[in-house]
């Protein structure tokens, strides 16, 4: 029977391998032993016992320089909705520059299209009511609105068939000068008189058209309330999904990977093979003495043949470099295994763990959803006018209010980066815990709010250190982006040499966007272990990767293709059922229009859940990795020849007969 894992506390006295750590072991003392590498670096003997508990605040001005940011941040929300004004900004302005339902235009709430054709988005005026009319007996013949310098009067003084053919003829919208067409419409946005009745003048439009497009349409939404508890209950089986997918990874990791090595093989021998035979194709066409080729034949031939000789010799180097590297890294591909096995086994124990994505999206999902409510304040501050040839408005801001919004949105990378940063912290931290505590025998859910409790209580700075660089390497990018474009629209395509530049900066910031997250998450793992700030963390962390370069890419691309196929197989299957479900049940299938837009929004539903799910296992294995690497280091440190605290699936790995025969030796 398997023991409940419990947190070990660091102040008893724990025995492992025939040493004896006590609270009398220095809480500065270090060791230095030589890594793989041959350099040298410190190990504290007291992390023999799982993650330290003796540590204190860390970075703490980095928290202070958050706090003030975030009230900051309040501030210029705070005097965003005391002078901001979004509803301006979303107003339709007549051609005097003025907002329709405001100022002048207070009780001309529409925008009404005196010509629905030709510069029709020039020509328009504010109307109290949108003409609404069932047949064209009932038709008005005037309308009420706000005249402006190109509509001065609301009169009817024209029909849309005749005026169409009229600008048919002319392809000049200047003899409908003062000019009104009366058409019905339709409220469009609350803002707009949609005119209805253009559609009619086309005879593309007047047997179908939008009439089918709005019918479609609302046979989509109507399969969607008609599925509703289908989709409910999709949440459910990739949740399901998720976990059945664990547990087949705990036991096939080994299968999947070994088989996905044989293919990869395979397939580089079936292409050294095609290669070779090509060659020989080629040269019998070469050697032919029959006459039956013409000399341009054979001219062509010996070129390919000389392609297929050469690109022959390439494949076979790399089959033998990818047999004999196949051979040099094997120990190392089954450790990467194991690691994901171990993995698996964490979250398995720790079953509570695959809700913490699931929280933090539900933050993340508040935070943006405030933040772009925000963001239309913050925006609308400036100046908001009309420019007269166009109906949309043109926001003007001081340079104070441009630092706003740049700051706002960099608050917003902020915070969200460092909800993230909460997030991987609890999982390191977990996981750190469960992989020292009796050899993984079981898992401790008070593990998960103790972890939860240190990143309050003592590495929020590091957090929000952490986050702080990711937030900088964010903001680059956008500025860039937003330079781009800027530079497009002042320079247009011509400067090829300016767009391919800032395009390559934009990728380089992107490489490097990703090289910060991946420093990040282990310095944070190395911060649960340690309890160091984050610039040491980091820097640890840094050097054990590069000490360990070859075992980090093995666990992280082997990890990373499993990950991909469970978010893939998650969401298909998830798919596949719900698909069965919505077409064979009576309950369904007698109500719905079609399958298709459901479908779409369950596969969105599952691949979201998937990448939640999914983000555990990749952070648990990165902290299994480091947690073994660390184990090794302080048990050769003690005079052993491998980790000791290792859970089952490590050992298992670590007591095959070559590593045996290594120990020994």
């Amino acid at each position: 029977m398997r023991k409940n894992n419990k947190v070990q506390p660091t102040n008893q006295i724990q025995v492992v391998g025939q040493v004896t750590i006590s609270p009398e072991v220095s809480q500065k003392g270090l060791t230095t032993i030589p890594d793989q590498q041959g350099n040298k670096k410190q190990i504290d003997p007291r992390l023999i016992a799982g993650p330290l508990t003796d540590r204190g605040c860390t970075d703490i001005l980095c928290l202070l320089l958050f706090i003030v940011g975030i009230a900051i941040l309040v501030f210029i929300s705070q005097e965003a909705y005391s002078k901001g004004e979004p509803k301006r900004l979303l107003a339709m302005y007549d051609p005097n520059g003025v907002a329709c339902g405001f100022d002048t235009n207070v009780d001309y709430p529409y925008l009404y299209f005196a010509i629905p054709f030709g510069d029709y988005f020039n020509r328009t005026v504010c109307v109290k009511e949108c003409p609404l009319y069932l047949d064209e007996y009932k038709k008005p013949n005037s309308l009420v609105c706000q005249p402006n310098t190109l509509v001065k009067s609301c009169e009817k003084n024209c029909d849309p068939a005749n005026a169409l053919k009229s600008y048919a003829t002319s392809n000049s919208t200047d003899i409908f000068k003062d000019f009104l067409c009366i058409f019905n419409s339709s409220i469009l946005f609350d803002r707009v008189c949609y005119p209805d009745a253009l559609l009619a003048l086309f005879d593309n439009y007047k047997d179908y058209g939008s009439q089918f497009a709005m019918d479609v349409l609302t046979g989509y939404i109507e399969d969607l309330t008609q599925t509703k508890e289908a989709i409910y209950c999709s949440f459910a089986v990739a949740f399901l999904m998720g976990i059945i997918y664990l547990f087949f990874t705990r036991l096939l990791a080994g299968v999947l990977v070994w088989t996905s090595i044989f293919l990869f093989l395979l397939g580089l021998g079936f292409g050294t093979f095609w290669c070779h035979q090509q060659d020989l194709y080629y040269q019998d066409i070469m050697n032919d003495k029959t006459g039956q080729y013409t000399v341009e034949q054979i001219s062509k031939a010996s070129d390919n043949q000389i392609t297929f000789q050469y690109l022959t010799y390439v494949m076979y180097g790399i089959c033998a470099f990818a047999v004999i590297g196949l051979i040099c890294i094997f120990n190392k591909i089954r450790l990467a295994i194991a690691v994901i096995k171990t993995a698996a086994m964490c979250v398995k124990d720790h079953f509570l763990l695959i809700f913490v994505p699931q929280v933090t999206a539900i933050v993340l999902a508040g935070l943006w959803f405030w933040w772009i409510y925000t963001a239309s304040y913050v925006y609308a501050v400036g100046e908001i006018k009309g420019t007269g040839s166009s109906p949309f408005a043109e926001v003007t801001h001081t340079q104070l209010q441009i630092q706003y919004i740049w700051y706002f949105i960099f608050g917003g990378l902020w915070v969200n980066a460092f909800i993230q940063a909460i997030n991987n912290f609890v999982i390191a931290s977990t996981c750190c815990f469960w992989y020292f505590a009796q050899q993984g025998a079981g898992g401790d859910e008070r593990a998960i709010s103790q972890s939860l409790y240190r990143a309050f209580r003592y590495h929020a700075g590091s957090l929000a250190f952490g986050s702080l660089i990711l937030a900088i390497v964010q903001l680059i990018r956008i500025i860039l982006e937003y330079v781009r474009y800027q530079t497009e629209k002042v320079a247009g395509s011509e400067n090829k040499v300016v767009k391919c530049l800032l395009k390559c900066l934009s990728c380089c910031m992107a490489c490097f966007e990703r090289f910060i997250r991946f420093l990040n998450n282990n310095a944070y793992i190395m911060i649960a272990l340690t309890g160091k700030n984050f610039c040491s963390a980091a820097k640890a962390a840094f050097e054990t990767i590069w000490s360990n370069s070859m075992r980090f890419a093995l666990v992280n691309g082997i990890g990373g293709a499993f990950i991909f196929v469970g978010k893939f197989c998650i969401s298909i299957v998830t798919l596949m059922i719900f698909y069965y479900v919505i077409t064979t049940m009576d309950y369904f299938k007698e109500k719905i229009f079609s399958p298709v837009f459901p479908c779409i929004v369950v596969f969105i539903i599952a691949y979201a859940l998937a990448v939640l799910f999914m983000s555990i296992y990749g952070m648990a294995c990165d902290t299994v990795l480091l947690c073994f690497i660390f184990d090794e280091d302080l048990n050769k440190q003690n005079g052993g020849m491998s980790a000791s605290r290792c859970p089952e699936t490590l050992k298992e790995f670590l007591e095959q007969p070559e590593m045996a025969n290594l120990k020994q030796a």
